[in-house]
């Protein structure tokens, strides 16, 4: 049985509680067929475990409009966060929007967006490493805050680059 890793669930429940009525359209978690006949994350591993999630770009109401503003915003700061050396931060693995990846593959770009044609224009895609299936501690992401006092405390640290 396919299941989603917990640090991914974790992650997915703070955007939902941050923004309960964004559309989730886009959103998915397990691989479709076209995804079973190439490697990806969204299939499961031997142990059942998906390392991907998508989130759509959408943080408001359901419809037709999207600017993605939101969207981007979580994407630069989940890769701030990756490139950090704060506790779970070694959960990410990748991550994908509006045709750009960043990653810590490539020392040169480490952690840097790269453009290309990466697709995902529609959603944030985010892979997930092995330290997912067991860390599920909070994401201190700024904009997933919960208060303006916790939301200032995690954008310093962020800045930061660690938890001191």
């Amino acid at each position: 049985m396919a299941k989603l890793v917990p640090g991914a669930v974790r992650l997915r429940k703070q955007i939902d509680q941050r923004w309960p009525k964004r559309d989730r359209r886009s959103d998915g978690w397990i691989g479709d067929k076209a995804h079973s006949k190439r490697r990806s994350d969204h299939n499961p591993d031997k142990n059942g475990w998906v390392h991907a999630l998508d989130i759509d770009e959408n943080m408001g109401k359901r419809g037709v409009w999207r600017n993605g503003r939101n969207a981007r915003r979580l994407a630069n700061q989940l890769r701030m966060y990756a490139a950090s050396d704060l506790p779970g931060s070694d959960r990410v693995k990748y991550i994908v929007y509006e045709g750009r990846i960043a990653s810590g593959t490539y020392r040169s770009k480490w952690w840097k967006w790269r453009p290309g044609n990466w697709g995902h224009y529609q959603h944030i895609h985010i892979s997930f490493t092995k330290a997912a299936q067991t860390d599920r501690k909070i994401w201190p992401l700024p904009i997933l805050a919960t208060s303006k006092k916790q939301a200032k405390h995690w954008k310093a640290n962020l800045e930061r680059g660690s938890s001191q």
